[in-house]
């Protein structure tokens, strides 16, 4: 028997601790563990700035950028068959010193390419760029302009800090935030700001001088209080990994396929290390990681993980916690509700880890496919009654079976609005009508 034929035996009058259990059977998607207070992948632009040891007296600075697409006018190009669109925009970076003079500046004209130009889909894509400049130690101001060339519309102007000092130890760049993509030694950027994607492993990359003694390295990490960035949980205390090393060779950023990529170049003076860290585990938030190398010298840097399509339901936990009555008994839904912000957090948390198909990571499916159904239902099931859809009679259908194989309107002259969803995998059917003809329906029949 499949998933769909126990579903479908299964009524609307089922305990709501049953019907828990068979949801979270079988939804799939995918999840966190922890309530954020703020959305994370919602910025159109990322900026992060690494440095590298160039000569005695200078530093290399390269500044990578990810710029959504939407910022820009896509129209028909007519020099491709089908469906294709292009627009064209210039990315400027200007370099202030402390005195607020400009000692260097690149701008770039580009032109991007697109198979579609709906604002949904341009939002979810984005344009990389490395900007490299050479600059003596010191205090600067990085100042990112974007402007789209056919609009002439800019984007505000991003003004980022750049304190540069000397390398004066064995380690001879910043750490850089990686994935592994393609062979051994290729590695794409996350270039999220100095930001990793969450749930998922990644590394570090970095350059050190001459060769290095040994691939062996150490690290630990901690997370910052999500309440109070004072206090830090230790999650990782000094753990020993193998680094891939790569002698004779240096790192340098490039942009290659819609991306930035960390590429190894030939440099008989240095060596590049390659760090791994296992981030499958790590809930969202804020950490510090801390590097210690073969020769002891050590090198900290702060990142964040980022979940990138996280429903934004789970953004606040009064409204992630209003639909669980959909799936909880009186009583459990009571539980949740009380107590103090913290408490809440816990015993949410500790709700979906118990329905979480995939343990050994920090991603939860069962979780998070009910949150998509919950933005969803939120904004298309809203009435004049009721803003928030997912307390309506379609929205918590739709939250509970997911979206129907069929819909039928039913707009009769002289009878009342109908709908009628129909599942053919759950062998179910709603009927929902509207008597006040504003929108507000009700489910009347369901079998």
């Amino acid at each position: 028997m499949t998933s769909a034929d126990i579903l479908s035996e299964e009524r609307m009058s089922v305990r709501p601790y049953t019907f828990l259990f068979i949801l979270l059977l079988f939804l799939s998607a995918h999840g966190q563990e922890r309530i954020q207070r703020e959305r994370t992948f919602g910025e159109p632009v990322f900026v992060e700035t690494h440095l590298f040891a160039a000569d005695s007296d200078s530093v290399s600075v390269q500044i990578i950028s990810r710029i959504r697409k939407d910022l820009f006018t896509f129209s028909k190009n007519f020099d491709t068959p089908g469906n294709s669109f292009r627009a064209h925009g210039s990315i400027s970076v200007e370099i202030l010193d402390s005195a607020g003079n400009s000692v260097a500046r690149n701008i770039r004209e580009v032109t991007m390419m697109s198979s579609d130009n709906s604002i949904q889909y341009l939002r979810t894509k984005y344009f990389q760029s490395v900007f490299s400049f050479l600059l003596h130690p010191g205090r600067y101001t990085a100042i990112m302009q974007i402007e789209d060339t056919d609009s002439k519309r800019q984007h505000p102007d991003i003004r980022n800090p750049l304190v540069i000092r000397p390398f004066t130890t064995s380690l001879r760049s910043d750490l850089i935030p990686v994935h592994q993509s393609g062979n051994d030694s290729s590695y794409e950027c996350f270039n999220l700001g100095g930001d990793v994607l969450f749930s998922h492993n990644f590394e570090f990359g970095c350059v050190v001088k001459n060769r290095a003694p040994s691939a062996v390295i150490r690290y630990s990490l901690e997370r910052f209080s999500p309440d109070d960035e004072e206090e830090k949980e230790m999650v990782v205390k000094d753990t020993t990994v193998s680094a891939a090393i790569f002698p004779g060779t240096r790192i340098q950023l490039q942009e290659q396929d819609e991306a930035v990529r960390l590429h190894l170049v030939p440099n008989g003076t240095s060596t590049a290390l390659v760090i791994p860290i296992r981030g499958m585990k790590l809930k969202q938030g804020k950490y510090a990681l801390t590097v210690t190398f073969p020769d002891s010298s050590t090198k900290s840097v702060q990142f964040k993980t980022r979940w990138l399509e996280m429903p934004l339901s789970l953004t606040d936990l009064d409204i992630a916690t209003i639909p669980l009555q959909y799936i909880t008994t009186e009583d459990e839904y009571s539980a949740l509700r009380k107590g103090g912000r913290s408490s809440r957090i816990e015993k949410f948390d500790e709700f979906w880890s118990k329905k979480d198909p995939t343990p050994e990571t920090a991603y939860n499916e069962m979780m998070a496919e009910f949150y998509k159904r919950v933005d969803i239902a939120t904004a298309a099931y809203r009435t004049l009654k009721e803003q928030n859809g997912a307390l309506t009679d379609r929205g918590k259908i739709f939250i509970l079976y997911g979206k129907p194989t069929t819909t039928d309107r039913m707009l009769k002259p002289g009878d009342v609005p109908r709908e009628i969803w129909k599942y053919s995998s759950f062998k179910k059917m709603f009927v929902f009508e509207d008597p006040s003809r504003q929108g507000n329906y009700k489910l009347t029949e369901s079998k």
